[in-house]
């Protein structure tokens, strides 16, 4: 017996579900780096508030110049680390935009194929009601005209 388009379709529906974990995997993989990348970001730049703030509140009982540049110098160090991390923010949230994508494309694919599923299984119980319906229509005809014959 050949299998109803509603059984065939709900085979795709499982394949193509198989097919969206992954993605979805990653894509939540790509949003936990992104808060971590974020938190990096973020220690950095309090650091280098926080640092900045504690050189400003003894700056007042006066600094020796080699002070002053070794203050320059560890900021300028800060300014590049933070740089940098902004840079690596920007590619992860570029990766994270990709896996969004191919996830969203691929689960859009399986809510297209469950509608087509369920829309089959309506015109199928649709067609087993009609034929229920004939089946009893031909066994009440028949019985009548058996009772108006005897």
């Amino acid at each position: 017996m050949t299998q109803k388009r509603s059984q065939r379709m709900k085979k795709l529906v499982d394949i193509e579900t198989k097919v969206t974990q992954p993605l979805l995997s990653t894509f939540k993989a790509e949003q936990v780096n992104r808060q971590q990348q974020q938190q990096a970001l973020d220690d950095l730049l309090g650091y280098r508030d926080e640092y900045s703030a504690r050189f400003k509140a003894t700056g007042g009982a006066g600094v020796s110049s080699f002070q002053m540049q070794d203050f320059h110098c560890f900021l300028q160090k800060l300014d590049d680390a933070i740089a940098q991390q902004r840079q690596a923010l920007a590619l992860v949230e570029q990766q994270l935009q990709v896996a969004k994508g191919a996830w969203q494309q691929a689960q859009q694919r399986v809510d297209a194929l469950q509608k087509v599923t369920e829309q089959s299984e309506v015109e199928e119980r649709a067609t087993d009601r009609k034929h229920i319906q004939r089946q009893l229509e031909d066994r009440f005809g028949l019985s009548q005209s058996e009772a108006f014959t005897s």
